[in-house]
């Protein structure tokens, strides 16, 4: 009986794997397949949103954001939100801007959005001048494209 139940099991474990494979499943279910963009025919212009200030929660690496690649963009955007600091005088008495990298997305295929995003840290209430930083990619091959820097404030409440 015991043996019989345990060949029963193994064949449909058998049947669900082959099923998987012909149907296109894989064992990486939370990975996000890439599309086929081998065919596309690429656009020159670019369409990057602009953003004059994004309201942050104090206190906390998560915050809502509404980061997108517009639909009609034949590129991949990487966008990074950069915190710019001054670092003080430099020798010869000017203002030394550095920066701080808070957040990078991963490549972002046109039509697709990011809602939320975890920050390297926490931020303290206050108005922090900041940079959206778009790097542009090519669907085809994922070769650097023309890239755009946005400066906001970060309004942290």
């Amino acid at each position: 009986m015991k043996q019989k139940r345990n060949k029963i099991l193994i064949a449909f474990l058998i049947a669900f794997m082959v099923l998987g494979t012909f149907t296109g499943c894989s064992g990486d279910m939370g990975g996000k397949a890439k599309k086929d963009y081998s065919n596309i025919v690429e656009n020159p212009n670019i369409s990057i949103p602009g953003f004059e200030s994004l309201d942050f929660k104090a206190g906390r690496k998560k915050q809502s954001v509404n980061f997108y690649n517009p639909e009609e963009n034949t590129c991949y955007f990487r966008i990074s939100l950069v915190l710019k600091q001054r670092d003080g005088a430099g020798a010869g008495g000017e203002e030394v801007a550095g920066e701080d990298t808070l957040w990078t997305s991963e490549l972002i295929e046109p039509g697709e959005e990011v809602g939320s995003i975890t920050l390297n840290k926490e931020l303290e209430s206050g108005d922090y001048p900041a940079i959206l930083k778009y790097e542009c990619f090519s669907l085809k091959d994922e070769t650097p494209l023309n890239g755009s820097n946005v400066e906001l404030t970060l309004k942290v409440r």
